[in-house]
């Protein structure tokens, strides 16, 4: 096991997210148990500036993931907004539990 020089966002949905993807696809049942995480740099400094620095290209990420037609996005996504559809949890530390050497994707967002 390796302690790898970063630390994590992870984003769980609340309910304006969860109806919102059902809004758009209601065959597609109900996401309340899914999250992401986010390698971040190691925490050095508060928390919320490390939220704020971030949380666009998270939320926009997440809703990205979901539907590709950004006319359908939030019309404005703020921080509040942003609170108010995803819980945060971070991670000081992040364990690497694989032998295996970090990969990246080729696939970018």
């Amino acid at each position: 096991m390796h302690i790898i020089n970063r630390s994590a966002i992870t984003v769980t949905y609340k309910k304006p997210f969860i109806d919102w993807h059902n809004n758009l696809m209601p065959a597609n049942g109900n996401m309340i148990d899914e999250s992401s995480s986010y390698l971040i740099p190691e925490l050095a400094d508060n928390v919320s500036d490390i939220i704020k620095k971030y949380y666009l290209e998270i939320f926009e990420t997440e809703l990205f993931q979901i539907w590709t037609d950004e006319n359908d996005w939030p019309p404005k996504i703020t921080l509040k907004l942003f609170h108010e559809w995803f819980s945060v949890v971070i991670s000081g530390w992040v364990y690497d539990l694989e032998r295996r050497e970090l990969g990246r994707s080729k696939f970018d967002i």
